[in-house]
């Protein structure tokens, strides 16, 4: 599974327009109202990377802020690449945080973001969305060796036209550390598994894409009408290996597999359980090891 790499483009477009708005914020009156603004921010060669729109901004107590109909969008080669808006936010000069109740929504290339209520906190290149997020991504699925169904070859790059969906009730950004974390009833929709969760981690590398998952509490996994279930699963993107722990089993019918730790590879039938391993089969069919090839 691929995240798309404009996680890092979210986060980074609220941090650099909220700081640039309190350039020129802070030089206003308080309680002055501004309508129709726009604040650009530029980089070290002059290009414009982002721009910050509002229908209205009132100043107010405390340093704060109040902006209406915010709209951000970021830029790269002169092209629209991600749009944030929210019905209204808060930002604070002093502290240099961006808060709301609103609803909140990112729109980008191949994902697409909404949740209510967030929190930005520019010093620390943060933010957490608080309720209600839900996250779609289109081509999230990496094409594996032997996986051709609906992959389209477009100027060499391997893509397929399957679409994944992970709700959870809060989600949290950490941009310095290039890390997603969705936390309280995590459910995650892809096109070869199903799987629940209280909290899933993101990890990614230099280039963004993902390195390395990690699901805890309570996983749960559907495929192909097995299941899978235990206290945590990783799953290494680079060797393509899943690993469970914490009273793993994987069931199918009556059939179920025990070990204190069962370590398998999305794209092969390789699955190794160790130590302790237990089998239970309760029919003469043979167990399907490889649980995430229908």
């Amino acid at each position: 599974m691929i995240f798309s790499k404009h996680w890092k483009l979210f986060a980074a477009v609220c941090v650099l327009s909220a700081a640039a708005w309190a350039q020129q914020a802070s030089q206003q009156d308080l309680n002055m109202e501004v309508k129709g603004f726009r604040v650009p921010e530029y980089d070290g060669k002059g290009v414009m990377t982002s721009q910050l729109f509002g229908d209205h901004a009132v100043m107010q107590g405390g340093g704060e802020v109040k902006i209406d109909g915010m709209r951000i969008e970021f830029y790269k080669e002169g092209k629209t690449v991600v749009t944030v808006t929210s019905p209204y936010c808060f930002y604070n000069q002093k502290t240099r945080e961006a808060h709301s109740d609103a609803p909140v929504a990112a729109d980008m290339e191949r994902m697409k973001m909404t949740g209510r209520g967030f929190l930005l906190i520019s010093s620390n290149s943060t933010v957490r969305v608080f309720d209600d997020t839900r996250v779609r991504i289109k081509d999230a699925a990496k094409a594996m060796a032997g996986e051709t169904a609906g992959i389209v070859a477009t100027n060499g790059v391997v893509v397929t036209n399957a679409e994944t969906v992970i709700t959870s009730k809060e989600l949290f950004l950490d941009y310095k550390a290039r890390k997603a974390r969705f936390e309280k009833n995590v459910h995650v929709q892809d096109p070869k598994m199903e799987m629940f969760c209280d909290e899933l981690e993101v990890q990614t590398g230099q280039d963004n894409q993902i390195n390395w998952i990690g699901a805890s509490n309570g996983v749960r996994i559907l495929s192909g009408g097995r299941e899978a279930l235990a206290g945590n699963a990783t799953y290494d993107v680079k060797t393509d290996e899943i690993v469970m722990h914490d009273n793993p089993r994987i069931i199918e019918g009556k059939n179920m597999l025990m070990g204190e730790q069962i370590r398998f590879w999305r794209n092969s039938k390789r699955m190794v359980c160790e130590p302790s391993a237990r089998m239970v089969v309760y029919s003469e069919k043979k167990f399907n090891a490889d649980i995430f090839r229908k």
